[in-house]
């Protein structure tokens, strides 16, 4: 894996942290020593500058290795959502979904599914919608970030080491994000904003506003304290870009057509689709240059990984569906929260926190395709009727060039209506029973509902178009698609019943989804003080966490068009297309279906009989769920001692969790669904150790060992099953999968070397004992204990009682299914500096810096193929290489400046590539990859008034694009996009 261990190019992150060494000593000379951490209750701080200094204090008073960020003002986090503002953190890396925008965050190279995220104390999970190439729908565990508006919060906190009173499951990190609380602020306090967002490719300009309004009184009971916030915004995000959908062999979907008097003869003869010795169909000749398909089939795999193909003599790999993609996605972004706090200033305190979300998005893809790469002669003539002319191959075996004849040309239209509603709330609080014996409680529930009511697809199609070419050489991310037609002019794209002889000319197909997550926490916890230096806790929690998701189906193939409908009545142009994208060639409009014109003709949506040829497919539909049960009890000591004269504190402990889950689905048997239900348990104890040393001048060691869990996907979990016989696939769900375990062990230094200063060097180490793997393999369908009238489902019909269709029980299927593999070792170093330039004479003084850097490296053994040709059947073939989702090198660069009246910082952000996912198929690829990036921010505020600020900030100015590599030793491009730059021009009053 010579592309995934790339070196940082610049690592400015450690330059700037060396360059800045030097003064440090000489300000840790002139400099009063840090002053120990504020136990206030009172939170809130004005200005980046104090937000950062309240954030190192929480930071330096933790007993294990924990980082913050706070809010720098009220209700403000310089950033879209709250995943832009967590990527500052040492150690995390954004993932970023449709449009640019942060979705979700890898800690230490650890994907969003081992990273767990707290709101007030209790778990929360968030299911979004996505284009399918850009991580479709999240079904799974994996915190979505950007359903929440980051002014609705004010605190976050990344906990990296575990702690046996702190809820397992994470293997990365526990992120704890907590909303506004009255007691936060001193006085009332009210605060208004509003700002407009303009974005350099949608060129709209669209608001953001946000309110917050908080007060506090005594009463002859105690104090109370009533806050309420809320944040709007809206904002349409334009991708541009090229995908290829897949990447396959030339033998795929049938092969290519051979040239004239060729032998073998593809296809063979058969009379019904006019294919003979002279033609590949009916006004479709034998076309191909015999050098150029030869060229194309004479590569092989040698295993070696010179070129990876599937089988010896399959051939080379080309796009599947080679097109150029717009997407306007639309989205409002709506958020409530509301805090009441009760508190006896004796011995009691209440808390209720109520927060309430909800994500609303309309995403409009437009595809200019070809999309005859991806399909076979039974499904609609396809690739079989296609003729290779020209063709280039470079140095790493990939297909580069091609030029084709009878390729059939698509224009697509998708809209895709989804919305999240998140809704929490938490009860929380605390009695001191005596001075040294206090019970806390917290009792809560948060509920995720993704509702999808629409995904409606429409295609118009052009077939067999001579002329067809690809070309990357002159580029490799964006190429040259000359689809040979003019691709703007409507007349050219057609739309009707398919052929006798197979030709296509248009579909239409639909989707209904539901995913709900509700998580409930009840958990109460004591501590005893046996004396001044040891505090004895322990606790107990339950846990119910419930997943479904329910898929339904629609569509049918193109329909006879009303009369006096013509087909330029129904599209529209895209144009102004390719701005950005570098590549020469690329067209500047198309022809596009207007899905509103369409479904004006023929209501597709309404999943019902009055649309010709539709289905609705009821008995088809992927219904399944898991119920998750956690019982939780933990025991520890936090201990203060001095060893040899060096203060120690700290905190050692156990935790044991016993979780049951039961997993169900229905499975479509014979036309009738039969559900399945299949239950597994398991038992986990948890000992978790951290311990701080104060060592002179201000220097803080620390050290955490701990073991850590993380439990399967609820998606893999769920015995789902889902039959093509067309491709001759079974993808089945696994509920006996093991959960992730690790044996974890942290070391870091800080110096807090002047007041609100600090660097600090730290390594890590997890021991991962096994890992969650996506496999595919082939095997007899009889072997795999499915019943035989699942057949049935897979779109087969009976014939004497003789399922009459391609899969019958002694065939031979391609099996999908997640397994556990082994695990490997986890390693990493991390460097941090905070460094105001205090000691820096006149207006420099206000300067400062923030630089972090993090490498990680892991051995995860992967199964890349288990079906090698040259060897025993099914035998594995492994490679090793990095967690997917990890990249190995991380850094960030704040230079910042702030007087009493203005605010400035610019800020990069940068990851190396990582993988995307390990794909051991039968394909012959074996990963997928993200190229690296880097993003460039910034963000300045001027006071007009103490009450009244103004702001202007810049998001992705340097509009980085977000690019997938197919196979490691080819790296063809499967997905290029960028979404231009964002700037946003504000004002904030508050008092």
């Amino acid at each position: 894996m010579k592309n995934h261990k790339q070196r940082s190019p610049l690592k400015p992150s450690v330059l700037a942290i060396l360059g800045v060494l030097a003064a440090i000593s000489a300000q840790a000379q002139d400099q009063p020593a840090a002053p120990a951490a504020d136990d206030s209750v009172v939170v809130f701080v004005p200005g980046f500058r104090a937000s950062l200094n309240s954030a190192l204090n929480i930071k330096r008073s933790s007993d294990g290795i924990v980082d913050v960020i706070k809010a720098e003002d009220i209700a403000k986090f310089p950033d879209a959502n709250l995943a832009e503002s967590l990527q500052r953190v040492p150690g995390v890396s954004l993932t970023r979904g449709d449009g640019g925008e942060g979705k979700q965050i890898t800690v230490r190279g650890l994907n969003a599914g081992f990273t767990r995220v707290r709101i007030n104390g209790i778990e929360g999970v968030t299911a979004t919608g996505a284009s399918d190439i850009n991580g479709s729908t999240n079904r799974g565990r994996g915190f979505d970030f950007s359903v929440f508006a980051s002014e609705l919060f004010n605190s976050l906190e990344v906990r990296k080491t575990s702690e046996a009173a702190v809820e397992e499951g994470s293997l990365g990190a526990t992120v704890d994000l907590r909303t506004a609380r009255p007691f936060d602020f001193k006085d009332r306090t009210f605060s208004l904003g509003g700002q407009a967002l303009n974005n350099s490719l949608s060129r709209k300009t669209e608001p953001r506003v946000t309110a917050l309004y908080s007060d506090r009184w005594k009463t002859p009971v105690g104090q109370f304290g009533a806050l309420f916030s809320a944040a709007y915004s809206k904002r349409t995000a334009q991708e541009e870009g090229y995908e290829a959908v897949e990447l396959l062999s030339a033998s795929n979907d049938g092969g290519f057509c051979s040239p004239l008097g060729y032998a073998p003869q593809n296809p063979v003869n058969t009379p019904v689709k006019g294919i003979d010795a002279a033609n590949c169909g009916f006004g479709v000749p034998r076309t191909s240059n015999t050098d150029a398909y030869n060229s194309v089939f004479s590569r092989t795999d040698n295993y070696g990984g010179t070129v990876a193909n599937p089988l010896p003599g399959s051939g080379a790999f080309a796009p599947r569906i080679p097109r150029y993609r717009r997407s306007l996605t639309q989205y409002e972004r709506t958020g409530l929260t509301g805090s009441i706090q009760w508190k006896n200033d004796r011995d009691s305190a209440l808390n209720l926190d109520l927060l309430g979300g909800k994500f609303n998005n309309s995403r409009y893809d437009n595809y200019i395709s070809a999309i005859s790469f991806g399909r076979s002669l039974g499904q609609s003539n396809g690739k079989p009727q296609t003729s290779i002319l020209e063709t280039n191959f470079n140095q790493n075996g990939s297909w580069d060039y091609g030029k084709f004849n009878a390729v059939d040309i698509r224009t697509e239209g998708l809209l895709d209506k989804y919305s999240t509603l998140f809704k929490q709330y938490v009860l929380s609080g605390h009695r001191d029973l005596t001075d040294r014996w206090r019970v806390d409680f917290l009792s809560g529930q948060s509920k995720s509902d993704l509702d999808e009511p629409m995904r409606a697809t429409v295609q118009f199609d052009s077939p067999n178009v001579n002329g067809f070419s690809y070309d990357f050489r002159n580029n490799r991310n964006v190429p040259t698609l000359n689809f040979g037609i003019d691709v703007a002019n409507p007349n050219n794209f057609s739309f009707a019943p398919q052929e006798a002889d197979g030709t296509f000319h248009g579909q239409f197909v639909g989707r209904y989804l539901h995913t709900r997550n509700t998580l409930k926490t009840n958990e109460i916890n004591t501590s005893f003080e046996l004396n001044d230096n040891l505090t004895l806790r322990g606790g107990f929690s339950k846990r119910d966490n419930t997943w479904s998701n329910v898929e339904i189906a629609s569509g049918g193939n193109g329909l006879a068009l009303p009369s006096g409908v013509s087909l330029a009545s129904l599209t529209r142009q895209i144009s102004d297309f390719g701005r950005g994208l570098g590549g020469s060639g690329v067209p500047t409009s198309w022809t596009a279906v207007d899905l509103d014109k369409f479904r004006a003709v023929y209501d597709i949506e309404c999943h019902c009989s009055k649309v010709p040829g539709s289905s609705y497919d009821l008995l088809g539909q992927v219904n399944r769920g898991v119920d998750e049960s956690i019982k939780a009890l933990f025991l520890m000591a936090d201990f203060k001692y001095d060893l040899w004269s060096i203060p120690l504190r700290g905190n050692v402990g156990a935790r044991e969790a016993h979780t049951d889950v039961t997993s169900f689905a229905l499975v479509n048997a014979n036309g009738v669904l039969q559900p399945a239900t299949i239950t597994n348990s398991y038992r986990d104890f948890l000992p978790a150790l951290n311990v701080s040393a104060t060592l002179p001048h201000d220097v803080m060691l620390r050290f955490s060992a701990g073991k850590t869990v993380a439990r399967p996907e609820y998606t893999d979990l769920a015995p789902s099953t889902t039959l093509s016989s067309q491709s001759q696939t079974v993808s089945i769900g696994n509920p006996m999968l093991a959960p992730i375990r690790a044996k974890t062990y942290d070391l870091q230094a800080e110096w807090y070397y002047a007041k609100n200063a600090m660097v600090s060097a730290g390594v890590f180490h997890k021991e991962i004992g096994t890992f969650i793997q996506g496999v595919s393999e082939r095997a007899v369908f009889s072997s795999l204990g499915l019943p035989d009238s699942i057949l049935i489902g897979g779109g087969c019909s009976i014939t004497g009682g003789t399922p009459a269709c391609p899969t019958l029980p002694n065939t031979t299927v391609v099996v999908n299914r997640k397994v556990n593999t082994p695990g490997g070792p986890l390693t990493g170093y991390e460097l941090n500096l905070q460094a105001p330039f205090s000691f820096l004479p006149g207006i420099w003084s206000n300067f400062g810096l923030l630089a972090n850097y993090t490498h990680v490296d892991s051995k995860i053994t992967y199964i890349t193929r288990v079906d090698n040709p040259n060897t025993a059947a099914n035998e594995k073939l492994t490679q090793q290489a990095n967690f997917t989702g990890l990249s190995p090198n991380a850094h960030n660069l704040t230079l910042f400046y702030e007087d009493n009246k203005f605010s400035a910082r610019v800020s990069a952000a940068h990851r190396s590539s990582y993988l995307l996912a390990v794909l051991g198929d039968v394909q012959g690829h074996d990963f997928t990859t993200v190229d690296g990036s880097t993003n460039v921010d910034f963000s300045m505020s001027y006071n007009i008034t103490p009450q009244l600020r103004v702001s202007f900030e810049g998001q992705n100015l340097n509009d980085t694009p977000l690019r997938y590599g197919r196979d490691s030793q080819r790296n063809d491009t499967l997905l290029y996009v960028h979404s231009g730059r964002s700037f946003v021009l504000g004002l904030n009053y508050k008092y």
